[in-house]
């Protein structure tokens, strides 16, 4: 005789919810249309964005640096022009920034930069491989949106073990 054991519960209820989970993502088999970034819609939803008409241009550059941890410990890691923590970068509700990220990284190592909190376009979210492409040593990526919200904010490199 068989017996129920704890396993055999959790295993079916795996089962169960796996195949939930596959009805519900094939849907009624018609697929949504992708938005473009360079699409209308997209465009539109810039537009109504309150706009200052000033534009931050800045380069943060990703490469190797000897940085201070403090009671004279000094360690090699990689970081945004040599700082850690990174500089700050202040904008008024409404401003624009242009921010180039210029990959200095070493052993050709990709990098990023996602900006936290802040709602801007899906294509200047740094978020490899879901939003953009990584940015290969050697390059250089301009992130490009308007800071329309008051607030406190960060960015950070969202690749690998650099999150």
């Amino acid at each position: 005789m068989n017996s129920i054991n704890r396993r055999s519960v959790l295993l079916a209820g795996l089962g169960v919810a796996g195949a939930g989970a596959l009805v519900a993502c094939s849907g009624s088999g018609s697929t949504p249309a992708l938005i473009s970034p360079s699409g209308s819609d997209v465009a539109a939803a810039d537009k109504k964005r309150a706009k200052s008409g000033k534009t931050h241009q800045l380069t943060l550059t990703a490469a190797q640096a000897m940085v201070d941890l403090g009671a004279g410990i000094t360690a090699r890691t990689w970081a945004f022009d040599g700082r850690l923590p990174g500089r700050e970068l202040r904008l008024t509700a409404g401003d624009a920034l242009a921010a180039t990220l210029s990959n200095q990284l070493p052993n050709q190592a990709t990098t990023s930069l996602h900006w936290h909190g802040i709602a801007l376009r899906n294509d200047m979210d740094g978020v490899p491989p879901a939003t953009q492409a990584a940015v290969r040593a050697g390059r250089n990526f301009t992130y490009r949106f308007t800071a329309d919200a008051p607030g406190t904010y960060f960015f950070h490199p969202h690749v690998g073990v650099q999150l």
